[in-house]
């Protein structure tokens, strides 16, 4: 089976030789583009196992796969390689790991545990409110992807009067302690590898004959450099779209985009400039928008379809706005468009309550994007941590989520009373086994912490859907979940689908700790993992959106300080990243977009975007 391609397409599916960068505009069949390059090259003789396909989310990772299955008649099997960044890395990591001073099977830690360490740190050794949490982790995450953490923390001291350096080699020890590592490490240690061991590096460059990178405009400084240590013979092919990175606040860099001709020698860049998506009428107004910005790779994108409609709106307040849409969904409606086929996109997450009374009160279903991803919610994490606590003995934060889940008497005395048991190195499992062996607990809570125990055990060996399955009847867990969310039998429901889900996934693994390094690895895409269920009228912010596409899209909120955001509006790449944000709010629209702002917002006066009065100068013309 091939693929039309247009001329573009083709023209940079067929070039080989030195790296290549393709600038696709939104619409214009990036991903078609990279899946017809990986055929051309397993058609062209490739082995399909040593080409290296990353992805930044396992959604399109999947996708890629089941796409290039169709295409080329091969099995799943045959392209092992086509992976998000993390799931690439960490199959390296997993191999060497005795070198960069861990051992197998290593733990990843999850968002939770990572907070939980971070917690402990700052409020039992630094007597810091535990308030600062977010706050130092997401500077630990900035400084692991910058690629040289301790040269981070020396810039940026701005936060000296926390010592964040010294929380940072804290934190280091603890997950070295732990034979652990958190989501970041998995890019700086497989860097470090790669960068340090020639052998290694080389037997990587041998083994990988191509590179494909995704989303390309979206890499951060330390992805980057993994790329160009893998590469081998010039064989990169990196496709993406400097106008809509919108991902710097995660530590992107559009620069390894808008630079790629200065880094790679010799390499090829190719425009995709026809949107199949969007009619002409909103392409049009996207690009005229995006030329305010300075930073850009200029290209000239335009559509053949005809009879777009673009609209901007001022009203009073938010209640007006959000009545205005709901009215307007309804006429829409009338004329045959679906609810799902419209979405109404957001800047920020609040202005999405204004919408929701809106809904309801003209009997409109909706369904929000982007929610909690599924493995951060309550309990799927409290299952995972009773599996976690079996395998890896020594994760305190799993075993102290679960030695009172569902409550069984051991509270936060009894907790630290066995605590107080550890001695050097001695995780608080051990120290709960001690307290047993030396029958130092008082019979109220000897029983419990005996048969958790004995529960952990029992299940340490297990296949891991029947681990669960174990957990569910010996600690009623389904009884705690039904007192839990009692006054929503709904709510219990969606909570048994999701345990239900679980279980699925983890039958499809043979250990525990298989289970749990996949599960971990799907997190990174919380993002956009949410909750496919549901019908009605999209509800999402314009991050949750980016990828998708609608028939009618209407951007809200449109007011200085909201979008462009108060955060973003004290430097020019600040603004600038806000603008391609817009670009890519606007481009979800196949056909209506309707761009709103509210003179009164939460009660506050506000100025219309100056994003609307670039659109309103563009629509005049």
């Amino acid at each position: 089976m091939h693929m039309e391609l247009s001329s573009q397409q083709k023209e940079a599916v067929e070039y080989t030789g030195t790296p290549a960068l393709v600038v696709a505009g939104a619409g214009s069949g990036k991903t078609r583009t990279l899946i017809s390059k990986m055929v051309y090259l397993v058609e062209g003789g490739f082995d399909p196992q040593r080409i290296l396909a990353i992805t930044f989310t396992n959604k399109a990772a999947d996708e890629m796969k089941d796409r290039l299955i169709d295409a080329t008649g091969l099995t799943l099997q045959q392209f092992p390689w086509v992976r998000t960044f993390h799931s690439a890395c960490y199959r390296i990591l997993k191999l060497h790991c005795e070198k960069v001073g861990l051992h197998a099977p290593l733990q990843i830690y999850s968002e939770y545990h990572q907070k939980k360490t971070i917690k402990d740190i700052i409020v039992d050794r630094f007597n810091l409110d535990k308030k600062h949490v977010p706050v130092i982790a997401a500077q630990i995450s900035n400084a692991k992807n910058s690629g040289d953490p301790e040269a981070y923390f020396q810039h940026n001291s701005r936060s000296a009067q926390m010592r964040l350096l010294d929380i940072y080699r804290i934190y280091e020890e603890e997950l070295q302690n732990k034979n652990a590592v958190d989501f970041d490490d998995i890019l700086m240690l497989v860097r470090n590898l790669l960068r340090d061991n020639p052998d290694i590096r080389r037997s990587y460059q041998e083994k990988f004959q191509y590179i494909l990178c995704d989303e390309y405009q979206d890499t951060n400084d330390l992805q980057e450099e993994i790329a160009r240590l893998l590469m081998k013979n010039g064989n990169l092919f990196c496709v993406g779209d400097d106008w809509q990175a919108i991902y710097s606040f995660r530590g992107s860099n559009v620069n390894n985009f808008l630079e790629f001709q200065k880094k790679y020698k010799g390499s090829k860049v190719f425009r995709l400039e026809q949107n199949y998506r969007c009619a002409n009428e909103i392409v049009q107004v996207a690009n005229d928008l995006i030329k305010y910005n300075d930073q850009q790779m200029n290209k000239s994108c335009f559509s053949s379809k005809q009879g777009g409609i673009v609209e901007c709106l001022e009203f009073g307040d938010e209640r007006a706005e959000a009545d205005w849409v709901a009215q307007k969904i309804k006429v829409l409606l009338g004329h045959g468009i679906p609810y799902q086929d419209m979405a109404v996109l957001f800047r920020t997450k609040f202005c999405s309550l204004s919408f929701e009374q809106s809904f309801r009160y003209f009997q409109i279903p909706y369904r929000m994007l982007g929610g909690k991803g599924f493995f951060e919610r309550k309990e799927i994490m409290d299952l995972n941590c009773y599996l976690m606590a079996a395998v890896f003995e020594s994760d305190d934060a799993a075993f102290e989520r679960i030695v009172n889940t569902p409550k069984r008497g051991i509270g936060a005395g009894a907790i630290s009373k066995i605590a107080k048991m550890k001695t050097m190195g001695m995780s608080l499992q051990d120290a709960a086994r001690k307290a047993l062996a030396e029958k130092i607990l008082a019979p109220r809570i000897y029983q419990p912490v005996s048969r958790l125990i004995e529960l952990l055990d029992d299940i340490k060996m297990m296949k891991p859907d029947a681990a669960v399955q174990e957990v569910l009847d010996r600690v009623g867990y389904l009884d705690h979940l039904k007192s839990y969310s009692i006054s929503n039998s709904m709510d219990y429901t969606s909570k048994v689908e999701n345990i239900e889900q679980l279980m699925y996934s983890a039958g499809q693994k043979d250990s525990i700790a298989d289970y749990l390094e996949e599960a971990a690895l799907v997190r990174e895409d919380k993002k956009d993992e949410d909750d496919e269920s549901g019908f009605g009228v999209n509800l999402s912010t314009v991050h949750a959106s980016k990828g998708l596409e609608f028939k009618v899209v209407f951007v809200v909120g449109c007011e200085e300080q909201l979008f462009p955001h108060w955060k973003a509006m004290d430097s020019e790449a600040g603004l600038e990243e806000e603008r391609r944000l817009m670009y890519v709010a606007m481009t979800r629209a196949e056909k209506c977009l309707f761009l709103s702002s509210a003179n009164y917002r939460k009660g506050q006066f506000n100025r219309r975007s100056r994003f609307l009065d670039e659109i309103y100068s563009s629509l005049d013309r």
